[in-house]
């Protein structure tokens, strides 16, 4: 079995959703001085910092506050990529651009005023928290005892 977080490829495994998380558009204070984000056009034309592993086209249906839905996409291509949240976050705390993080991950740097949570009003799409296990007719009793747990316990 294997835990994965955000966007699932296809594959051979079957997938068990265990919670949910936000995510939110983040850049340092420095990298916005130069590169100021009021709108979500600038947002689109900002240099963006991706995870290797988003669906692309990189759009997303953002949800207002007001629980408006709006169709978002990044105009051009991301400046750097790479498969890790952290390494994404070292990026935008270095002033690479605009990172797309887990709101978990950012939090001490946003509270620290590190990092810069961009167009609070808009909400990406909450992303999952999924345990992989190989597809078969019957599912090890352990493996279900540990998922109900994980469920129990993050979720």
């Amino acid at each position: 079995m294997a835990i994965r977080l955000g966007t699932l490829a296809n594959s051979r495994y079957r997938a068990t959703r265990i919670a949910s998380f936000a995510i939110l558009p983040v850049a340092s204070p420095a990298w916005l001085a130069s590169h100021p984000v009021q709108t979500l056009s600038d947002l689109a034309q900002a240099e963006w910092i991706i995870h290797e592993r988003l669906p692309t086209p990189l759009r997303w249906q953002l949800r207002t506050d007001h629980q408006t839905e709006v169709d978002f996409a990044i105009a051009s291509a991301p400046r750097f990529s790479a498969d890790s949240a952290t390494a994404l976050m070292s990026f935008a705390l270095a002033g690479c651009g605009v990172a797309l993080l887990p709101a978990w991950l950012v939090a001490k740097k946003v509270a620290q005023r590190e990092l810069v949570p961009l167009l609070p009003e808009y909400h990406f799409p909450q992303q999952g928290v999924y345990a992989l296990y190989p597809d078969s007719q019957h599912l090890p009793t352990r493996v279900r005892a540990f998922i109900d747990f994980l469920r129990e316990k993050v979720g």
